[in-house]
């Protein structure tokens, strides 16, 4: 019985082509819809994540207390600290990378301007990457500015003799100075971020400004931020075991601008949602239930040659199944396609606030698949419930000179 209702509904589909071709088109085309937003959704709030996780780390540990680097009474990682700490994160599993990071700040110039400048010199200051010129290297006496700060010191690549001075006070209360070559700039997109930012080597800092070795903080990379509450939980017991005066925060604690942007987006994204699925719903039910409508006599025929009433209802259920299904995996090849062709043509989008055009991108996993897809086999099967009523409640007789009346 399974397989002749099966061969039928195919039987069914093959015969009414074109009607049948254009409730699959339909179906294609709001699984197509529904998942690239879905897409997009998605791919903003994890590619706002991984920025700020870029910059903060997973993780970051510190002593308890103060922590401006050039203040008297600064809480600084020592030596013997960043030590103690690389070597017990080094056998985490989760952990990939561990960074020391020591902070300063002051006024960067050069013989026609200068400006304020917040740096952060790095152990591998070349993984933060670049926009134009040549990364910094843990040996490099060189600096790599934000790019509106680059402009406005007008440094020029082109010009093998770029270099700024730096002025800013030591932790004893002196004013230090020195001199470093510029080796780029770095675009982040964020305004207040390039006016000021100074990215160089923590050796370079330690050493030119004569500090012992010392960091504002480690920087923990994870392999899976989905690890980052059993990790930091581990690492403070490691803290209460031995009794060590450090402190965890995590890239959400550091970021909370991620929260509050990713809660207005959410309740942006779900009004869209609701109308994008009731536009959806609303569209697919009426499609589809006048298409099986139009076709009632053909079911009342099923039924006066001899096929149960029960079979018919359930010929309409695997018909549009079958509709539902063939849509949906058109719908998803639509979308991988989408994001391709998207892809392809290298489509920017500047976020508010921001300097920066980022690649517009879907982030489609299986999660997404399933949910967006399932609202639509639901959906499918929801618009043959009028058909299967009015099958139910007339004869055969009057079904096959059903008028609609």
């Amino acid at each position: 019985m399974k397989m002749f209702l099966i061969k039928s509904a195919w039987d069914n589909i093959t015969f009414n082509k074109k009607r049948n071709t254009f409730s699959i088109l339909l179906i294609a085309i709001a699984s197509a819809s529904i998942l690239l937003f879905q897409g997009y959704v998605e791919y903003s709030k994890q590619g706002m994540a991984l920025g700020f996780i870029q910059k903060s780390g997973n993780i970051q540990i510190r002593v308890k207390g103060p922590h401006d680097t050039f203040q008297k009474d600064a809480n600084l990682l020592t030596a013997k600290d960043i030590l103690q700490l690389r070597e017990f994160c080094a056998q985490l599993p989760e952990i990939t990378d561990i960074d020391a990071v020591l902070e300063f700040n002051g006024i960067i110039g050069t013989e026609k301007n200068s400006s304020i400048f917040w740096g952060a010199a790095y152990d591998k200051p070349h993984a933060v990457g670049i926009t134009a010129g040549t990364p910094v290297f843990a040996d490099d006496r060189a600096v790599v500015l934000g790019e509106l700060l680059f402009e406005e010191l007008e440094m020029d690549l082109d010009n093998t003799e770029n270099f700024v001075n730096i002025m800013t006070t030591t932790i004893t209360g002196d004013i230090a100075t020195a001199s470093f070559d510029v080796n780029g700039y770095l675009a982040t997109g964020n305004f207040q971020t390039d006016s000021g930012l100074v990215i160089t080597s923590r050796k370079a800092v330690l050493d030119l400004f004569e500090l012992e070795d010392s960091a504002n903080y480690l920087r923990l990379f994870l392999k899976n931020d989905k690890d980052l509450e059993k990790v930091e939980k581990g690492i403070q017991e490691f803290f209460i075991k031995h009794n060590l005066n450090f402190e965890t925060a995590n890239w959400k604690q550091l970021n909370p601008e991620w929260e509050k942007i990713t809660g207005l987006n959410t309740v942006q994204f779900s009004v869209v949602s609701v109308i994008l699925c009731v536009l959806i719903f609303v569209s697919l039910t009426q499609s589809l239930s006048a298409s099986f409508m139009e076709r009632i006599g053909e079911f009342g025929t099923m039924e006066a040659i001899g096929l149960k009433k029960s079979s018919v209802i359930l010929l309409l259920l695997v018909e549009s199944c079958m509709l539902s299904l063939f849509g949906i995996a058109l719908g998803v090849l639509l979308s991988q396609f989408g994001n391709v062709i998207t892809t392809a043509l290298k489509i920017e989008l500047v976020p508010p606030g921001y300097t920066k055009a980022y690649a517009l991108n879907f982030y489609i996993d299986l999660t997404a698949i399933v949910i967006t897809q399932s609202f639509i086999f639901i959906t499918c099967l929801i618009a043959v419930v009028y058909p299967i009523y009015t099958v139910k409640k007339y004869s055969s007789m009057n079904l096959i000179n059903y008028n609609g009346a």
